[in-house]
């Protein structure tokens, strides 16, 4: 096993892209061992990605593609703007609350900053929050994307453990919210500190209402969804379905935002980042595989009880060991790769596995925010042409939060547990 995560360290090191460095690194092992016939890594990488629970990634991408590409973030930044602009850091405070909004639409990270940030930014470092905290903030913020549902990560994590995804999107809206309110936090506090002014102009209540109505139906998605699954509608890979004819519906004939000739494009996007993502999972199976083969997680477990065997240093040292992964492999690799090992050693300690998914998925998503792998990171610097030595200061107040939201739910977990217990019981 060692010489497995060796010859994984020495590819990563070496620049190689992580969904063939995950199959690469097996493979050599094999070569060099001989233990298993190299046919056996194909077998696994085909059945990694053989589970009708996976057909809801490529139905949630197109559905978030069809939703960025239709102008719906604009209507949900004028929605959160009425409602908090009045506020020390309303402008600031808007954009989380709309990357919340947005982050039930399109389950995904950079998608989420590239919708708000593109809007948004101009107007931030006009009411002089600062180029760099602008798109701090902008990174940050976009990590709401896969915590709340729909979640593309939760779907990737509920078909590998066996985990209701029903129950994953339920516990992920509260550490959510949790993380877009203490970002809302930082933001009055930096408002208050750089002395931007608040908006001058009274907002009165029928403007609230005329731009809630402007959005109303990009909110229902999220609704119709979690709605559907609840109550036995339609499973989750069927309500991927249903999200795909909604926000079709609702861009073509309510907003009338987008067009036929728009479709080739986005459906070329939805199938270049679905094959992206399907390749991860299968490469990363089939690593774990081999991992799980060599008593992995056996090893593990003895590891950390030898370390200790107080449940709460273990799961500190889980949320630790997640947090470093995700600032150097992708959520969706990391999350394939970890879960066949720390599934049987969080259950070793009583913690369930859907406590330990929304651990995972809270966890690894503060990642896409730091370097040198942070998606969102990367898509909020494109956006400001800011270099991401710059954002490094003023984002650490902001990944604390975040970090600090996953250890509540870790030694709280009826924070997030409670919804899923409340409704599916």
């Amino acid at each position: 096993m060692t010489l497995l995560i060796l010859l994984l360290l020495i590819l990563l090191f070496l620049n190689m892209p992580i969904a063939f460095a995950l199959t690469t690194a097996p493979t050599v092992y094999l070569l060099v061992t001989g233990k298993f016939p190299l046919d056996v890594l194909v077998q696994q990488m085909f059945n990694g990605v053989d589970s009708f629970v996976y057909l809801a990634v490529p139905f949630f991408i197109l559905s978030g593609m069809l939703m960025t590409h239709g102008g719906i973030s604009q209507r949900l930044i004028d929605f959160s703007s009425q409602l908090l602009n009045q506020l020390t850091g309303g402008l600031a405070m808007a954009v989380s609350l709309a990357s919340m909004i947005f982050a039930s639409l399109s389950g995904s990270g950079p998608a989420t900053t590239a919708a708000i940030g593109g809007a948004t930014l101009p107007a931030l470092e006009e009411q002089g929050y600062g180029k760099e905290w602008s798109t701090a903030l902008l990174a940050a913020s976009g990590t709401i994307g896969p915590i709340i549902p729909p979640s593309i990560t939760m779907v990737i994590y509920g078909g590998m453990a066996e985990t209701s995804i029903g129950a994953l999107f339920l516990a992920g809206i509260v550490p959510g919210i949790m993380v877009g309110l203490g970002l809302m936090v930082i933001s009055y506090l930096h408002a208050k500190k750089v002395g931007v002014k608040t908006y001058s102009k009274r907002t009165n209540f029928s403007s609230i209402i005329k731009s809630f109505k402007n959005s109303i139906w990009a909110m229902g998605m999220p609704i119709i969804i979690i709605g559907g699954i609840m109550g036995g509608i339609f499973t989750p890979t069927e309500a991927a379905v249903i999200s795909v004819v909604y926000a079709l519906f609702i861009c073509f004939f309510v907003y009338r935002s987008l067009k036929l000739k728009d479709l080739p494009q986005i459906f070329k996007q939805s199938i270049i980042t679905t094959a992206v993502v399907m390749i991860i999972v299968a490469n990363a199976t089939s690593f774990s595989w081999l991992l799980t083969a060599e008593q992995g997680p056996q090893k593990l477990i003895m590891l950390f009880k030898q370390i200790t065997a107080n449940k709460y240093l273990i799961l500190f040292m889980i949320n630790f060991l997640l947090f470093v992964l995700g600032c150097f492999i992708d959520t969706t690799s990391a999350l394939v790769m970890t879960v066949p090992t720390l599934l049987p050693l969080a259950q070793s300690i009583g913690v369930s596995s859907l406590h330990l998914g929304i651990i995972m998925c809270t966890n690894l998503v503060i990642g896409m925010a730091t370097p040198p792998l942070g998606l969102t990171l990367f898509t909020a610097c494109s956006i400001s042409k800011v270099p991401i030595s710059r954002i490094i200061r003023p984002i650490i107040p902001m990944l604390a939060i975040m970090f600090l939201v996953t250890l509540i739910i870790t030694y709280i977990p009826q924070i997030a547990l409670f919804l899923p217990e409340l409704l599916m019981n």
